[in-house]
């Protein structure tokens, strides 16, 4: 029992923002390997547009990312642009870590830090945005869940370049979704259990309840709500479960990431 505990906290961990593994600080990594990790989709590899206009403003693209820094205010899409094609070429995933800036070349590494509670996530700019003028970037929903900013909508951030081959080594030692099926693999093989997702914890039933019925509206099943004592009070846990395929679990992820929920995996 205490080795299956384990486990499930090193999961745990991974998926809050804390990467249990090291990073190199040498980035001793070959160029194949660089390329082969980032695994770029961007058929525009470079922005032709070096000057653009949008709602009658103008923009002018930057040459090159080497040494940008700055801060600012970061909000993140989902859903609505899942699937359509960025400003790069490639397809929008939000379960990716991937950004949109206004000036920034294409595609771009940049390392993004929460301020609000220090989390940080490296993400490839592939698309332009936001178009609003008192935001920085706009973040990927995978990426916005790693530094916990889902629920606030927006959060001033600090941002400043790396280079390949630093994201590349980001990426192969973290995963690159939060959401990706090889986690809810790892886990239902490893521990031989199916999946609850968290959704809420409420200290009243109300809140629990309507948040349910909300839930249920978007076609999820197997929606309840489970009660737990904790420090003399009573919290009100919406869940879904259990999920035990990969196909459910996609589908219910993909429902569930138009209500900007602060999703948890847990395993019983």
């Amino acid at each position: 029992m205490k080795k299956l505990l384990f486990l499930l906290s090193s999961f745990t961990l991974t998926m809050s923002g804390c990467s249990l593994l090291q990073e190199d600080k040498n980035f001793n990594l070959t160029e194949q390997e660089v390329t082969s990790i980032l695994n770029d989709a961007c058929t525009i590899k470079r922005d032709t547009r070096q000057r653009y206009k949008i709602d009658g403003k103008r923009y002018k693209t930057l040459s090159s990312s080497k040494g940008y820094k700055k801060r600012g205010i970061a909000s993140w899409y989902g859903a609505d642009f899942d699937g359509k094609q960025t400003a790069c070429g490639e397809e929008y995933d939000m379960y990716d870590f991937t950004a949109a800036h206004k000036t920034l070349p294409l595609p771009s590494y940049l390392k993004v830090q929460n301020l609000r509670n220090g989390k940080t996530v490296i993400v490839k700019v592939n698309d332009r945005g936001p178009f609003v003028d008192d935001r920085l970037i706009d973040l990927s929903y995978a990426a916005a869940k790693k530094i916990d900013m889902l629920e606030s909508g927006t959060s001033p951030v600090r941002v400043f370049a790396v280079n390949e081959a630093e994201a590349a080594n980001y990426f192969k030692n973290n995963e690159k979704s939060i959401f990706s099926l090889s986690i809810f693999e790892k886990i239902v093989n490893r521990n031989k259990r199916s999946i609850t997702l968290q959704v809420g914890a409420f200290s009243n039933s109300d809140g629990a309840n309507s948040l349910k019925k909300r839930i249920e509206s978007l076609g999820v099943d197997n929606v309840f709500i489970s009660k737990v004592r904790s420090k003399r009070k009573t919290f009100h846990r919406v869940r879904i479960g259990p999920v035990k395929t990969s196909r459910e679990y996609e589908d219910a992820i993909r429902k569930l990431s138009s209500l900007s929920l602060d999703i948890n995996l847990i395993s019983d």
